[in-house]
């Protein structure tokens, strides 16, 4: 197929899917365990169920991606992906700060920096490998 992503961006999206869903599960269906097992000093179950929501909507995008294979529209996934992760890593980083909540944030930032990286990582090369 012309245009047809690579084995390592399916993969990419493949992980995306997995860890968004994971999480998106959690945030959704198990705030109020989420929130007192990791000792969240805020009490918003909306607010959680609504990033868990976000978190299955990233996901769908990306098997989106998977399924359909091709460069176009995995671009436009990648796209929203990068600008999604820099947002929510700064907004995590300027919550650990303020609020000095180091400890979660750290194991996020952990989770979503590499993904950050690889959606920047094949952006770039991708295009390239493709012509």
């Amino acid at each position: 197929m012309v245009n047809e992503i690579s084995k390592g961006l399916k993969i990419l999206f493949l992980l995306q899917v997995t860890v968004s869903y994971l999480f998106g599960i959690i945030y959704f269906g198990f705030t109020e365990a989420y929130i007192d097992i990791v000792g969240w000093p805020w009490y918003d179950p909306i607010a959680g169920r609504v990033l868990g929501i976000s978190l299955l909507t990233y996901g769908t995008c990306s098997l989106i991606a998977f399924l359909r294979k091709d460069w176009i529209t995995a671009k436009i996934v990648i796209e929203i992906q990068i600008i999604w992760h820099i947002l929510i890593l700064g907004v995590q980083i300027v919550g650990a700060i303020i609020f000095n909540l180091w400890g979660v944030i750290w194991f996020l930032i952990a989770i979503m920096l590499p993904f950050l990286v690889a959606f920047l990582y094949f952006y770039i090369t991708e295009p390239k490998r493709i012509g």
